[in-house]
C-alpha cells in the first residue's frame, strides 16, 4: 500500500507538470491579439490609495476621479460626512475596500489638502476605460561617470509587474481552474518577443537631451493565475542609459553632479512599490563609485501628460552625488602648497648669495609649472576659473613673487650699502609673506563653503 501510494503521488507530481508545460507551450502558439487589449473596463473610483494610509496615492486616468480637485497627497477625513476611524491602517482598510473595489457607489469624500484646507469632492460611480496599474521597480546593477564628469552610465534592471485577471482567464481556461496554479517563465529572446507583441509590448524612451537609452534586453516573464502572487505577469529586463549630468564645476574639486534617467511610458498606468527603500540603492551605488559619493536618490512618479485618447506616464530616476576631494587634497593641492612653501625659503638665505636665492625660487616656480602638466589630464578642461584653478593661480603668484622678491632685496641690499647676513626687508618677509599666503587660502575655504563661484571670470580657451 505505501509503495502504491508513493507511486500514486509520483504520478500526479509528474503529470501537474507535464500539464503546466502543456498549457505553457500552448500560449506560445495561441493568437488572441483581438482580445488581449491592456485596456480594459473598471468600476472602481479611480482613487489609489497610498499603503496602509488614507491619503492619495494617485488617480487614474480615465476616471471619473481624474477630473476632480483630488490631489496627490490629499488626506481623506470623512466619506459621505462620516469621519473614518483615527487610525491610519484602519482607516486604509475601510477605503480601499470601497474605493478601489466594484463595489464603489456615489459618495463624497472631504479631504484635506497639502496645505491645510479642507474640501467636499463627490465622486459618481462611473465605468471608465483603463489600463491595469503596472508597477515599476527599478534595480542599479552598475553606476559610472565617464567622460570627465559630463556623463553617467547607469546599467539598470527594470521590473515592470501588473495584473490583468481577464487576460488570465483567455490564457488558462476557467475549466482548468481547478487544476493545480501555473506559472510560465519564459526566457528565451524569440519566446519573449512572440508573448509580448500579443499582450503588451512595454516601450518607454527619454527626451533628455544629450541622453539616449541602449541595449534594451528582456530577461524573463512570468505569467500565473495563481491566487496567491500579487501580480498575473512579472516581466524583467536590462537596459544601458546613458545621461548627461547637470554639474556645478565651478567648486572643483569641492563639486557636486546631479543626474537623472526619465522613463516615458505609453499607455499605461504606472506606480512604485511601497517598499523601495531608496538607502539600499544609495548603499550599492556607493560601493562601485570611488570617485563619487551619492548622497541623494528618488525614484519620482508619475507625471502625467494627455495625448489625444493616450496618456504618457513619466518615471524619473535621480541621483546626487558629491565628489570625493580628498584624493585632489592628498595628491595636487597639499604639494602645491609644499613647493610655494619652498619658495618662501628665499628669506632665510643670505643675501650676498642671489644665485642660491635664484635657484630656490625658479626651482620652485618651474616645478610648480611642470607639476601642474602631470596632473592636467585628472581635471575638467572648462572654460572657466574653478576654486581650484584660484588656488594653483595663488600659489603661482607668491611662488613668482618670490623670485621677483628676491632679485629686488639684492638690489636693495647693495643700494642701502647694508653689512648684515639677511637684508631687513628679508627678515620681514619671512613672517608678511607665509602669513599673507595663509590668509588668501582662509579666505578662499571660507568661500567656499559660502557657496563663492568665478563663473563670472570666464577665459576663452
Amino acid at each position: 500500500m505505501f509503495l502504491r501510494g508513493l507511486l500514486l503521488g509520483f504520478w500526479v507530481f509528474f503529470s501537474s507538470v507535464s500539464w503546466g508545460a502543456e498549457i505553457c507551450e500552448r500560449l506560445l502558439k495561441k493568437d488572441f491579439r483581438e482580445t488581449s487589449n491592456i485596456r480594459l473596463a473598471y468600476n472602481d473610483s479611480g482613487v489609489v490609495l497610498e499603503q496602509n494610509q488614507p491619503i492619495i496615492n494617485k488617480k487614474r486616468f480615465g476616471s471619473y476621479a481624474f477630473n476632480t480637485p483630488l490631489e496627490s497627497g490629499d488626506r481623506i477625513l470623512a466619506v459621505d460626512q462620516k469621519p473614518v476611524a483615527s487610525d491610519d491602517t484602519d482607516a486604509y482598510l475601510y477605503l480601499s475596500n470601497l474605493l478601489e473595489t466594484s463595489a464603489m457607489r456615489d459618495l463624497s469624500l472631504t479631504v484635506q489638502h497639502l496645505d491645510g484646507e479642507e474640501e467636499i469632492v463627490n465622486l459618481k460611480r462611473i465605468p471608465y476605460l483603463g489600463h491595469p496599474i503596472v508597477e515599476a521597480d527599478i534595480i542599479l546593477n552598475d553606476f559610472e561617470v565617464i567622460q570627465q564628469s559630463s556623463k553617467s552610465n547607469l546599467n539598470l534592471e527594470v521590473n515592470l509587474q501588473w495584473q490583468n485577471e481577464d487576460l488570465i482567464h483567455n490564457f488558462f481556461n476557467l475549466t482548468e481552474l481547478d487544476k493545480s496554479p501555473i506559472k510560465c517563465i519564459f526566457r528565451k529572446s524569440a519566446e519573449l518577443e512572440n508573448i509580448l507583441q500579443k499582450i503588451w509590448y512595454p516601450t518607454f524612451e527619454t527626451t533628455q537631451t544629450g541622453s539616449f537609452i541602449n541595449d534594451i534586453t528582456f530577461k524573463s516573464l512570468l505569467i500565473t493565475n495563481d491566487k496567491s502572487d500579487p501580480f498575473n505577469f512579472v516581466l524583467k529586463q536590462q537596459i544601458n542609459y546613458q545621461v548627461t549630468n547637470s554639474s556645478d564645476f565651478r567648486k572643483f574639486p569641492f563639486d557636486n553632479i546631479s543626474t537623472s534617467a526619465d522613463f516615458i511610458f505609453q499607455d499605461v498606468d504606472l506606480s512604485t512599490s511601497s517598499l523601495y527603500d531608496p538607502e539600499i540603492i544609495m548603499k550599492g551605488g556607493n560601493e562601485i563609485l570611488y570617485e563619487w559619493e551619492i548622497n541623494d536618490h528618488r525614484l519620482s512618479c508619475c507625471d502625467t501628460q494627455l495625448y489625444g485618447q493616450g496618456v504618457l506616464q513619466t518615471l524619473e530616476y535621480s541621483f546626487d552625488l558629491n565628489r570625493k576631494s580628498f584624493y585632489y587634497i592628498l595628491k595636487i593641492i597639499l604639494p602645491v602648497i609644499f613647493l610655494v612653501y619652498l619658495s618662501f625659503s628665499v628669506f632665510y638665505i643670505r643675501a650676498r648669495e642671489l644665485e642660491s636665492k635664484l635657484a630656490v625660487s625658479m626651482g620652485s616656480l618651474l616645478t610648480l609649472v611642470a607639476y601642474n602638466f602631470v596632473f592636467g589630464d585628472d581635471v575638467p578642461k572648462l572654460n572657466y576659473i574653478t576654486i581650484l584653478d584660484a588656488w594653483i593661480l595663488l600659489s603661482y603668484l607668491f611662488a613668482g613673487l618670490s623670485t621677483m622678491i628676491t632679485i629686488w632685496s639684492y638690489w636693495d641690499y647693495h643700494r642701502d650699502k647694508q653689512t648684515g647676513l639677511y637684508n631687513t626687508i628679508d627678515t620681514k618677509l619671512r613672517w608678511v609673506v607665509p602669513i599673507t599666503y595663509h590668509l588668501f587660502l582662509v579666505i578662499l575655504w571660507w568661500g567656499i563653503s559660502k557657496n563663492w563661484n568665478f563663473y563670472g571670470t570666464t577665459i576663452p580657451v
